[in-house]
């Protein structure tokens, strides 16, 4: 749950780009975009498989970076 307590100091537009700041970084804008939409089993089998290959590939150029070191 994103919450954003607004201050008599701060102006509704800082409050509204903190409020937008914490959706993006909650996940919670990529949530929505994701559920406008029915998706299909199988793209989300592959949406999902083509996450963990970027995962991996991330791990082991990390890993790559550290023995390089």
């Amino acid at each position: 749950m994103v919450s954003i307590k607004v201050d008599d100091y701060n102006s509704f537009s800082q409050a509204l780009n903190r409020f937008k700041i914490q959706c993006q970084q909650s996940g919670l804008t990529g949530e929505i975009k994701r559920h406008q939409e029915y998706e299909k089993p199988t793209e989300r089998k592959r949406r999902k498989r083509l996450r963990a290959i970027r995962r991996e590939r991330r791990k082991m150029l990390k890993l790559q970076r550290i023995r390089n070191y």
